[in-house]
């Protein structure tokens, strides 16, 4: 009999669990699949992720970020060069493996190569089905991703939209690569509700693309990228795939009785930009939390979970779900604005580094478009 049960080895489920055994819990985590394993991504840290863990990074971090480029339908490009690192490139096999590594240094138990198959409550605790074992525990937690055991069976994130994403890892020459160490490239115009993205690693690129059209075409669009950027020659192309991104504006259904849901299994990724990340951890930190004052009591209350989130992801969920709907339509002018004030990708940087919610950067946004309108841009 476990207290808790994690299933998903992910950035949420193996935070948590290193949070939880970090304060004497007995705790389980199910991962399906062997570490270290790929995970599709485009593998960027933001500030924030960083700051937010209380461990050192820096033996995965391939490369750090102080240059941003953007440009719109391939034209007039935009640098944005900082002092500051505006994110970190890491490879996700090796993220993912060291924060299970930390969690089982903490104490927590983690089995590989356990494909969840039924999660039920029967009485006084949780039953956990897996590859003809079963495991009890007093709480559930679901940090199994978009397509989530836990939230389908209790009936959670029922809220969530999906975007998608699709990313290929290209292997490039020394030269190519040096050309693009240090800096991010981010198209928007190409994809509609959505951007393209080049991000540098230690030996390859990872290119990628991804939308929340409903209909996204997205293995043409990122092939039409991939030309557009000159990597379409004899380079060695591995690992293309694709993966759905779940986001919910409204998280309000997070918890069920025993169980409750974290990062892209609640849909908690940020809606314009797609990170998953941050969102996975943060939501951890608050699950732990609750969790760590519920686990003793026979009959655990985890509403203050739901709670907590709405409180305090819920406006920045909000938020980023409104640029979804106003920025795409406006992206041409948007982007022969930020030619004229390189203060606006600044202070997105922000925002992305947790120094600026989106509501003040929308406020900010808001009076420069509205100062500009009757400029004469180019």
């Amino acid at each position: 009999m476990h207290q808790v049960i994690i299933i998903g080895a992910g950035p949420s489920g193996s935070y948590l669990a290193y949070l939880l055994a970090s304060s004497g819990i007995n705790v389980l985590v199910l991962e399906k699949e062997r570490f270290p394993r790929h995970k599709p991504c485009g593998g960027g840290l933001t500030p924030k992720v960083v700051n937010l863990l209380d461990f050192d990074l820096s033996q995965v971090i391939e490369d750090t970020i102080r240059k941003v480029i953007l440009s719109y339908r391939l034209a007039r490009p935009v640098e944005f060069i900082t002092p500051k690192p505006i994110a970190y490139m890491v490879g996700r096999e090796h993220f993912d493996a060291l924060l299970a590594d930390k969690a089982k240094e903490a104490g927590a138990i983690i089995l590989e190569g356990v494909r969840v198959e039924q999660v039920e409550v029967t009485g006084s605790k949780i039953s956990v089905h897996a590859d003809g074992s079963q495991w009890q525990g007093n709480i559930l937690v679901g940090a199994d991703g978009a397509q989530s055991v836990v939230a389908r069976q209790f009936g959670l994130g029922g809220r969530k939209k999906l975007a998608a994403s699709l990313e290929t890892e290209i292997s490039v020459p020394a030269g190519v690569l040096t050309r693009y160490s240090g800096s991010i490239k981010i198209e928007y115009g190409l994809i509609p509700s959505g951007y393209a993205w080049v991000f540098p690693k230690a030996d390859h690129l990872s290119v990628g693309v991804w939308s929340n059209s409903p209909r996204p075409k997205l293995p043409r669009q990122l092939e039409n990228y991939i030309q557009s950027e000159g990597l379409s020659g004899p380079e060695a192309r591995v690992k293309t795939r694709g993966w759905i991104i779940p986001v919910n504006p409204q998280p309000d259904d997070l918890h069920r009785g025993r169980a409750l849901v974290l990062g892209d299994a609640a849909g908690l990724a940020d809606a314009f930009t797609g990170e998953g990340i941050f969102p996975a951890l943060h939501s951890a930190c608050l699950a732990a939390e609750v969790i760590i004052g519920q686990v003793s009591r026979p009959v655990p209350d985890l509403k203050g979970y739901t709670d907590l989130v709405q409180e305090k992801m819920g406006p920045e969920l909000a938020g980023a779900f409104r640029l979804t709907r106003w920025v795409p339509p406006i992206s041409g002018f948007i982007h022969r604005v930020l030619h004229r004030h390189q203060g606006l990708i600044e202070s997105f940087m922000d925002v992305a580094g947790g120094n600026l919610s989106y509501n003040s950067f929308l406020q900010y946004f808001g009076r420069h478009l509205k100062d500009t309108l009757s400029i004469k841009l180019f």
